[in-house]
């Protein structure tokens, strides 16, 4: 008896020195993976893009409709199948041997842009968006454009991670309950965890649909992620979202765990060397920003719009998971590059629908309608859209002895998405201008209103962030100051008089009424318009944006808009800066927010060293005990 409890002894204690064993080389993994590869560097490639605009479809050269001509001839530049091609061609390349990994990331806004996404909406974009397989999405302000109630059979259609960490869905349950969101995603790449964290710029409060959504701000949320992440072993940090190129700056200074960011939501052509192509170089690719608390050095990256480039950042970081070279640029997709045959019959399959939008004319232009500007300067698509609102209800609503009783029209740049060439114009070209079917209202306001309005127009402005409240107008000469500080730039006022026998401008008059067309989305305070009141309201008209311009159009074709200076400016912006503190101080208030709350918790590594240390003791445990039976 004695013998057999000593073999029974010396059996268990052999059990616990093969356990310590293995769970040392658990341990030892860990620490691998920890500090990514111990002896070798790691390399990646991140293939990204922002801002579609569902432009499933290749595009002209401007990111409006490609002409037969230009189809005809190759010159037609990125859509989908383009965009396909050139990720199966990297993620091909990656399953080589020696093959270096590939991550493709998308930075939000693939809603909204062309009557693709007018007719078929949700739809559509799950569709495209699930043929080209991105391992993660961030959400856009434009995916909330159909409301909370538009957004949540997107997220339960697509078959990737949407990635989003700086919501509070406290009030918006159904939000939470989706296939898709989640705050940050792990991928294992050659062994290596890297981590994804989402983000989306909190204006979408303000240029969205209401909604019950808030908004955390962006960098305390993904320290807060960050630092989840690094907890469970990941040391290589990418922050994916949609605020806009100077937003990622700071996020940059201000979030000393991340190495890479991904944008979208300013459109910012970045790239390094001669430009390929017609839009201006707004800066290096990537762009390199220092992080305030630790030196660190941290990439910027965005590719531009309306899929006509893809963004391709290869990276090397070393043992330690230190990012040590870079290279890389945006890569243009035009004719040269292959439309793979899968998404184009996919394009067939929705096509029917769109041929009546293809086939009808509404008008034709003498000259280029450029909305490239809208968002910075007096644009003539802008003026010719405001024009049609005084014209349209002037013909339709007013039925004085005079030509109107209002005079007044406002449109802002961010309503204006694409220009359109010269020739005929379409339904489908004009869809793509105007695609948000915003209602137009009349309403009545003093003098005061007006100038406050156009405060707003030029809150923000800097000289290059695409702010979408730029106004655009009609019966109104305004003079900005830009030198001056925010809320006292608007250096003179003149508007055209309304129910008047001889049109003329006058200046403002602050205390005098005047009848104002807009759309519905600036009344109910829309991109920060928010000094109105229900009661200014005379009434809603029965028709949007679109069918107002569409109807001019129809009535004055051949149209030729100018720039009539309108507006015009005077002096330099100061550079716009935001301070780390002052970040900070912003962000206070909006932090109690607890992980139910937030989108679906972190995705967990299923190999962790905890859950494979569990499994390994359950397992040498189990041997034993089924060896004494």
């Amino acid at each position: 008896m004695i013998t057999k409890y000593k073999r029974l002894i010396n059996e268990f204690i052999l059990t616990i020195l093969i356990l310590t064993q293995l769970l040392s080389c658990v341990n030892t993994a860990t620490t691998i993976s920890k500090s990514i590869l111990k002896d070798d560097n790691f390399e990646l490639i991140i293939l990204h893009n922002n801002d579609m605009h569902a432009r499933f479809e290749q595009t002209g050269v401007y990111g409006n409709d490609c002409l037969p001509q230009d189809v005809a001839s190759n010159k037609c530049y990125g859509g989908f199948a383009r965009t396909a091609h050139e990720v199966r061609l990297y993620r091909d390349q990656a399953e080589q041997p020696n093959g270096v990994p590939v991550l493709y990331l998308n930075a939000g806004d693939t809603y909204t842009g062309t009557p693709w996404f007018t007719i078929f909406k949700d739809n559509i974009s799950a569709s495209f968006l699930n043929i080209l397989q991105p391992d993660a999405i961030s959400l856009g302000n434009h995916e909330f454009d159909e409301g909370v109630s538009g957004l949540v059979p997107f997220l339960n259609e697509v078959k990737f991670p949407v990635l989003v960490t700086n919501l509070n869905l406290t009030n918006t349950p159904e939000m939470q309950h989706t296939n898709s969101l989640q705050r940050s995603q792990i991928f294992i790449k050659n062994g290596v965890r890297i981590g994804v964290i989402g983000y989306l710029t909190p204006e979408t409060k303000y240029l969205a649909k209401p909604n019950t959504v808030e908004y955390i701000d962006e960098i305390v949320a993904i320290n807060k992620e960050a630092e989840e992440l690094k907890r469970q072993g990941v040391n290589i940090l990418i922050a994916l979202g949609h605020s806009g190129l100077a937003r990622d700056k700071e996020i940059a200074e201000n979030c000393p765990d991340i190495d890479l960011i991904i944008g979208g939501h300013s459109h910012t052509f970045l790239y390094s060397g001669e430009k390929p192509s017609t839009e201006p170089i707004e800066g290096p690719y990537p762009v390199i920003v220092k992080n305030k608390q630790n030196g660190k050095n941290i990439l910027v990256v965005q590719a531009y719009c309306y899929t006509k480039y893809l963004g391709f950042l290869h990276v090397k970081f070393d043992s330690e998971g230190n990012l040590i070279s870079h290279n890389g640029n945006p890569i243009l997709l035009n004719g040269t590059v292959p439309e793979d045959s899968d998404v184009l019959k996919l394009l067939d399959v929705y096509r029917p629908n769109i041929t009546e939008f293809e086939q009808t004319i509404i008008g034709s232009t003498s000259v280029f309608l450029d909305a490239r500007e809208c968002r910075h300067q007096e644009c003539n698509i802008g003026n010719m859209i405001a024009d049609s609102m005084v014209h349209t209800y002037s013909s339709n609503d007013y039925h004085g002895d005079f030509a109107t009783d209002a005079s007044i029209a406002f449109i802002q740049g961010g309503g204006i998405r694409t220009s359109i060439e010269v020739g005929n114009i379409t339904k489908k070209d004009l869809i793509g201008v105007l695609p948000f079917g915003n209602k137009i209202t009349l309403i009545e306001v003093n003098g005061t209103i007006i100038k406050n309005m156009l405060e707003r127009s030029v809150e923000r402005y800097d000289g290059q962030s695409p702010w979408g409240e730029f106004l655009q107008m009609a019966g109104v000469q305004v003079v900005y100051k830009l030198d001056n500080p925010s809320g006292y730039r608007v250096k003179s006022v003149k508007v055209l008089c309304a129910e008047c026998s001889m049109p003329s401008y006058s200046a403002l008059n602050p205390e005098k009424k005047y009848k104002v067309l807009l759309s519905k989305f600036i009344f109910e305070g829309g991109d920060g318009y928010n000094m109105f009141s229900p009661s200014d309201e005379v009434k809603e008209l029965i028709y949007t944006e679109y069918d107002i311009t569409e109807a001019y159009l129809l009535k004055m074709s051949p149209v030729y808009p100018a720039i009539q200076w309108r507006i015009t400016m005077e002096g330099e912006p100061p550079i716009q800066t935001t301070t780390s503190s002052e970040a900070t101080t912003a962000s206070s208030v909006v932090t109690t927010t607890s992980d139910e709350s937030n989108p679906t918790t972190t995705t967990k590594d299923p190999n962790s060293a905890t859950s494979i240390r569990a499994s390994i003791l359950a397992l040498v445990l189990g041997i034993f005990v089924f060896n004494r039976i």
